[in-house]
């Protein structure tokens, strides 16, 4: 992992059309069983990852440790909440769930401490 953002960027445009795809089933099927999960993923996983992909790119973070960790949560999180979120709606099995949940937590935990480290700068000169 040597490009945080490009990472970011790319693992949100997956996940963001795999959300896409994921709601158009649900819109011919008919069936909006899975809607939270669904919205979960879109949200957690294709809006936070660009965003952080955003700030990472606009900080200069491209292989901070810390950053790599908080980045490898994102995903695994916003994937298995997602996933844990659809298994709980029709199983009643929230493991997974909240196994996810614990993870975007870590990861937003993670990030707020970086944004506090390695703040934006402004660089130009008045």
């Amino acid at each position: 992992m040597t490009n945080l953002p490009r990472i970011c960027w790319t693992s949100a445009a997956i996940i963001g059309l795999a959300g896409m795809l994921w709601g158009l089933q649900m819109a011919i099927t008919g069936d909006h069983g899975n809607l939270a999960a669904h919205g979960h993923l879109n949200l957690l996983g294709w809006v936070s990852l660009a965003l952080y992909g955003t700030y990472y790119h606009l900080a200069g973070i491209t292989r901070l440790n810390l950053a790599r960790v908080q980045v490898l949560l994102a995903i695994s999180g916003s994937i298995i909440m997602g996933i844990g979120i659809a298994i709980a709606q029709n199983t009643g099995a929230e493991e997974l769930a909240k196994i996810g949940a614990v993870l975007v937590i870590l990861s937003g935990a993670l990030f707020m401490v970086i944004t506090f480290v390695r703040p934006l700068r402004n660089n130009k000169t008045a």
